[in-house]
Order: structure tokens, then sequence, then C-alpha cells
């Protein structure tokens, strides 16, 4: 049989990291003193923007060891063996390179293994120079997840979905998405079964990023359905690579968490800013993941992450009352 060289240097890439991971999550087991992590049921892991960075990024922007940084919280969520992880986008540094999904192959690798449950939407990342490639790239990793939204239910909590590429997807497509939205909001809304509802997409309908901004599809198409829902309370994006946090005044919160390993992106100056950050830029990590964990009825919004000095803390910033 003939074997491909391409192949050989494929699998040869992906060997690599996965030796990396295993040696970075030996280091911070005995390091850290985290061997004995216990799994909580009632928590829920989130992460986005893991790309690695482009060569044109690291030459033009401020680049502090990105790689190392999404390694070591990829192998921190490993540790703690959570049931299910969700992947808000950005999740490569181009969708159509299959050697740029290496990192995150070797990842989703060894969460199959302690049997965690994956689930992504597609970032701008995954359709950088050929869409086509990089949507067959994403569906061949997730080929069960509609590639424009889904809903996942977990202890009582709803989690919705979306593909917000809206200048990537067709107008039928995107009538689709919207038509399965809605219908999914007012069933799950009427299901006593569920508590909360938690919607997600990759770019941020509010975000005071100097490098992205806001999403205006998002904010027009996404989010009044979402506001006018009796029970969704927290919505969840990234692609502004900060953790951002903002909230009305009719209990809608709204948080970015695009710390997953891409260039750090600076903010809009604080007199300058349209949105409240909840959150001091000095108490934030540089790079992180959150963790929604439900107690009782409420939801406790907890980012783990570290900042320049790559010391791992575990940060409380928040809490939603369900009712």
């Amino acid at each position: 049989m003939k074997i491909r060289k391409d192949s050989i240097n494929k699998n040869t890439y992906i060997n690599s990291y996965t030796v990396i991971l295993k040696f970075i999550l030996l280091f911070f087991t005995i390091d850290c003193g985290f061997s004995q992590i216990v799994q909580n049921d009632h928590r829920i892991y989130f992460i986005s923007d893991t790309q690695e960075p482009l060569l044109v990024e690291k030459m033009v922007s401020k680049y502090y060891r990105n790689e190392e940084a999404r390694d070591s919280l990829f192998s921190d969520i490993i540790r703690h063996h959570p049931e299910n992880i969700f992947m808000l986008g950005d999740l490569t540094s181009m969708g159509s390179d299959e050697e740029a999904w290496a990192p995150f192959d070797t990842f989703i690798h060894l969460l199959s293994k302690i049997n965690t449950n994956i689930y992504a939407i597609p970032g701008n990342h995954e359709y950088f120079m050929n869409s086509s490639i990089g949507m067959k790239m994403f569906t061949q990793r997730f080929p069960k997840l509609w590639l424009h939204g889904y809903c996942i239910k977990t202890d009582s909590i709803a989690i919705i979905m979306l593909n917000s590429n809206f200048d990537k997807i067709s107008e039928s497509e995107l009538s689709k998405q919207l038509l399965w939205y809605k219908t999914s909001i007012d069933s799950l809304d009427n299901d006593p079964k569920v508590k909360t509802i938690i919607v997600c997409t990759h770019h941020a309908p509010y975000s005071n990023s100097k490098a992205v901004g806001s999403s205006e599809g998002v904010a027009d198409l996404i989010v009044p359905l979402f506001k006018n829902s009796r029970k969704a309370r927290l919505f969840i994006s990234g692609h502004s690579h900060n953790l951002e946090y903002f909230a009305d005044s009719f209990g809608k919160h709204f948080l970015v968490i695009g710390g997953g390993g891409g260039i750090a992106q600076p903010l809009i100056d604080i007199k300058e800013r349209k949105y409240h950050d909840l959150l001091s830029q000095n108490e934030k990590p540089l790079y992180f993941y959150l963790i929604v964990e439900r107690k009782g009825n409420f939801l406790k919004l907890i980012a783990r992450g570290f900042k320049r000095d790559f010391k791992m803390f575990e940060m409380n910033f928040g809490e939603i009352k369900l009712n």
C-alpha cells in the first residue's frame, strides 16, 4: 500500500502536539497540585479564539507566548474532565489549512479519551482563504452538528449555538437559521425542564475592542429574540480577544470570552467606550476560558486563566439569578 508523504507529515505534526500537550498537562499537575480535581456536573466549559496567530499578526501586533498560553489552557481544561465543552469559533488560524488544525485535533483527541462532549461553531478564521475547504474541514470534525445552529441541553440549561458569519452564508441559509432560532427560543421558553437559556455566537454584539468592535448583524438579528425570551439570561461570544462583561437593567447578561490564545486586542479608551464593562482591566486575565456553574437558582460566572506571569487562577466575577 502506498503511503502519501503529506499524510506522514500531517501525522507527525499532530503527534508532536500530543506529546507537548501531555507534557504540559503533567507539568501543571505536579507544579500546581491539581491532581485531585473532581468533576463538577454543574459546570459548563466555554472557550473561544484558540487560533495560533498568523505570521502577519505577529509582525504587526504584540505577540506574547500565544501558543504556550493556548496549550496551557487546553491542558487545564483536560485536568477538570468536563462533561461538555463549547468552543465559540476561531478554533484554528486558517480553516482551509489542514496542518493548522493540528493543535485543535490533539485537544479534542485527548478530550474524547475522557468522554467529554465537544461542541463548536465556526469563527471567521474557519472561513479564511478558502471558505468551502474551511467548512469541509470543520464538518469533518463535527459531522453531526448543523453548521448554522443547534441546541444542547445539560443540567436544565439549554445552550443555543449559532453561526454568526453572516457574510459567508447565503440568504436562504440565514433565513432557515433565524426561523430555527425563533422556533427553538419559543419551544424552550415553554419547556418546564429548562431553567434558563444561553445563546452563543462567535461575533460579539457588543464589544469595546479597537480591533474588531461590535457586530451589527448579531445585535440586529440575534439579540432581540434573546432579550424577548423569558428564560434567556446569558449571551456569550468571542471574536474580541478580551474578557468583557456587560449587563442591562432587564437581567440580560453579555460576555465576550475571546481569550483562548489569540493575540490580545486593545480596548477603546475607557472615557470613549460605548458599553460599560463591569470588570476593571486590572483584574482580568490575559488568557482564559469560561466556566458557567449552576448553583441552585443562580449561574456563577468563573474565568480560569492567567496574566502575563502565567500563574493560573480562578476568578469568580458574576452571579445571575435565573428567575
